[in-house]
């Protein structure tokens, strides 16, 4: 009975922030949002206070860097630096 309880609290708890149910996104979420940005290299991804960042390279070669909010999936940044 007391597990029941907790539970039905729980989903309360839940409803009431839904920002606490939602799913936070993974890695292979922030990869596969890098290559639609044109990241055909990685190098790095990194969670950094809340925020996704991807370094890579595109297609003709340019570093690029993006950043990503953990909890909204928002693009935050895209940095895209000359050849080299």
């Amino acid at each position: 009975m007391r597990l029941l309880s907790s539970l039905v609290i729980l989903a309360l708890c839940l409803s009431a922030y839904p920002a606490l149910a939602a799913k936070r996104l993974t890695v292979d979420d922030i990869r596969d949002m890098a290559i639609d940005k044109g990241i055909v290299s990685i190098k790095e991804i990194e969670l950094d206070d809340g925020v996704w960042e991807v370094e890579g390279r595109d297609g003709s070669g340019r570093k690029i860097k993006i950043e990503v909010d953990a909890a909204s999936g928002e693009i935050v940044k895209i940095k895209r630096k000359s050849r080299g």
